[in-house]
């Protein structure tokens, strides 16, 4: 009997649980490095380097620049950048910024102004555009 081998996961929030959740009352005031997942739900006022999944919940907002493995946006971003391998902008996202990314999904709906570049091995020609079927959930997790 071979071993069944696991697919790679198709969105980018089909992680595990974020190691550090800013709560919806909770305002950062500084940058903020680490290595482990993080979900804003709150706001930062400052720069983001996560060596990991970053994801700003609906409603959460965040006030300078972000570098992380993979982001997800859902709430309010305002940056002059936004680095990382791969970035989706949920139908909620709204975002003043430059995105450089090998992939950059955003949905319709989705507010964005700035610039796209798209860098990386294998980094595709333009943005991705797509229909937010995951609409009442908060960057792809449900409401329960």
């Amino acid at each position: 009997m071979e071993p069944v081998r696991s697919q790679p996961s198709r969105r980018f929030t089909d992680t595990s649980s974020p190691s550090t959740v800013i709560g919806s009352g909770t305002t950062v005031h500084g940058d903020m490095t680490g290595r482990d997942p993080v979900e804003i739900r709150g706001t930062v006022e400052g720069d983001l380097r996560i060596d990991a999944l970053c994801i700003v919940a609906e409603g959460a907002r965040v006030l300078g620049n972000v570098e992380a493995d993979g982001l997800v946006v859902a709430g309010e971003i305002e940056a002059g950048t936004l680095v990382a391998d791969r970035i989706e902008l949920h139908s909620t996202a709204r975002v003043r910024a430059t995105l450089a990314a090998r992939v950059v999904a955003i949905a319709d709906g989705a507010f964005y102004q700035g610039e796209v570049r798209m860098q990386g091995a294998g980094a595709s020609d333009g943005p991705l555009f797509f229909k937010d079927r995951r609409q009442g959930t908060e960057a792809g997790r449900s409401r329960t």
